[in-house]
């Protein structure tokens, strides 16, 4: 599945050099500091190949004593471990498409560090966030931070980009402004509603959605969503 053997040279040239020199942003999904994404998601519509994608955001630390800041260079996608490293933990996207047609867009971590915030590295796993152009919903507990990241590009017979694959690292942590809550078992799922359903070019708009859990069972959230 992640093979590029049969890719051949220059197209893939051509493809990694679009990554390194693109100037803008093509749009952001990032939390407010202090917040992690605790889940990460991509919807399909009848106008959209790829789908929409919407960032979840929980408070792990206060606002004020946490930094944020992209990667120095946007990720190659060549399977190599990148993304946030040591104590600090992924906070959110830039994104970069890098086809029109299917929508396929690199996902550029924004990683962010707090003294509050110790991250276990000797207990972190990796998984499998998504398989080539389906839908997919990953989220992790309440003790958990997305840090690592991995990416390969996926292409068709005809050697086009049709989608990235992503693997992401997964970590304990412990912070000392915001201990983990320990909700009932018999507690829903929150589920927060974020804006408007489908754009004027019938796509889904992106969405980024802070949620805060509230004993016992209740959740507060804000959305913020825009159409492409």
């Amino acid at each position: 599945m992640h093979s590029q053997a049969s890719i051949p040279s220059l197209f893939l040239l051509t493809t990694l050099l679009s990554i390194a020199f693109c100037a803008d942003i093509d749009f952001a999904l990032i939390c407010d500091k202090g917040y992690r994404v605790s889940a990460i998601k991509r919807a399909k519509t009848a106008y959209s190949l790829l789908g929409s994608l919407t960032v979840e955001c929980e408070q792990i630390a206060l606002g004020e004593s946490t930094n944020c800041a992209p990667q120095q260079s946007v990720p190659k996608c060549t399977g190599l471990l990148e993304g946030c490293t040591g104590n600090t933990w992924l906070g959110g996207f830039h994104v970069y498409l890098l086809e029109n047609t299917t929508q396929a867009a690199v996902l550029d971590p924004v990683c962010c560090s707090s003294p509050s915030v110790q991250i276990d590295s000797g207990s972190c796993i990796n998984d499998q966030l998504n398989t080539g152009t389906h839908d997919f919903s990953h989220s992790i507990v309440a003790d958990l931070v997305y840090r690592g990241w991995q990416c390969w590009h996926q292409y068709d017979k005809k050697a086009k980009l049709v989608d990235l694959l992503w693997k992401t690292e997964i970590c304990p942590f412990q912070s000392s402004d915001f201990p983990v809550i320990t909700r009932k078992t018999d507690c829903e799922e929150c589920s927060c509603e974020c804006g408007i359903e489908q754009c004027s070019n019938g796509a889904s708009p992106v969405r980024v959605i802070h949620k805060q859990m509230l004993l016992p069972c209740a959740c507060d959230c804000t959305c913020t969503f825009k159409c492409l």
